[in-house]
């Protein structure tokens, strides 16, 4: 069993994309629509969903069952396999392009995109995403004051030190864009976005639902009774390689 296992349907409901800037990004970059392109550590299918429905062939593959089962519901025309980013289950210059997204900090960095560059085709794309709140957000400075609370300290969900294994897997050509993002989402789905964070089940072990509670309770505080939308301001953060 994998730590998404039993937060599968808080991801599918709490969950952002990502901003119409990443996607416009890969098709500036020559992915272009039709390919075959594989999502490492697809989850429910979030990252790659638009790609589906703009005409993009989709494999995903993930070691959770039932991130994998919202996935297949929600995507039936994709397909969805079992398998880890550090051993991915295809051969050699199976795809035009493989994409991760919010996944590369949850594994083995070097494995996983010597991985993607191994079943890229010569010339494919390997495309390397994610995402978190900025300093400066509102929503942020709530949660974050919440878990002080609780005695924890919590980090971002991007990467510390740099992408080093990135830039050394042997591209032919790299790019690195960073894309900000201001959004909403309704109180109650930020609640369930905080459900779904591997972290926070982790960090606050038999006080997870208690934290949850408390962040809820601090927004409707903070931003008003009911479920009123609350803004959201991230930083995504986009590394492409070309094979």
């Amino acid at each position: 069993m994998t730590s998404f296992d039993l937060l599968a349907e808080h991801y599918h409901a709490g969950r952002l994309g990502y901003s119409n800037d990443v996607y416009n990004a890969l098709v500036g970059y020559g992915l272009t629509p039709g390919v075959r392109v594989l999502d490492v550590g697809c989850g429910t299918g979030l990252a790659s969903a638009p790609l589906a429905a703009n005409g993009y062939d989709v494999t995903g593959v993930d070691p959770s069952e039932p991130m994998l089962a919202i996935a297949r519901r929600e995507m039936p025309a994709s397909t969805f396999i079992p398998g880890t980013a550090e051993h991915l289950p295809f051969a050699e210059h199976a795809f035009d392009a493989a994409i991760s997204a919010q996944t590369i900090h949850h594994v083995d960095r070097a494995a996983a995109v010597a991985e993607m560059r191994r079943v890229v085709r010569r010339g494919g794309i390997v495309a390397v995403w994610w995402k978190h709140l900025v300093t400066g957000d509102a929503v942020k400075h709530v949660r974050d004051a919440v878990a002080r609370e609780f005695g924890v300290q919590l980090t971002s969900s991007g990467l510390s030190g740099g992408f080093k294994e990135f830039y050394s897997a042997g591209w032919s050509d790299t790019s690195l864009r960073v894309l900000p993002w201001r959004t909403a989402m309704p109180i109650s789905q930020f609640v369930e976005f905080e459900r779904s964070r591997a972290v926070v089940r982790e960090r606050f072990g038999e006080r997870a639902e208690a934290f949850v509670a408390a962040v809820e309770e601090q927004l409707r505080a903070t931003f008003g009774a009911g479920d009123p939308l609350i803004p959201l301001s991230y930083s995504q953060y986009l590394y492409l390689g070309k094979k």
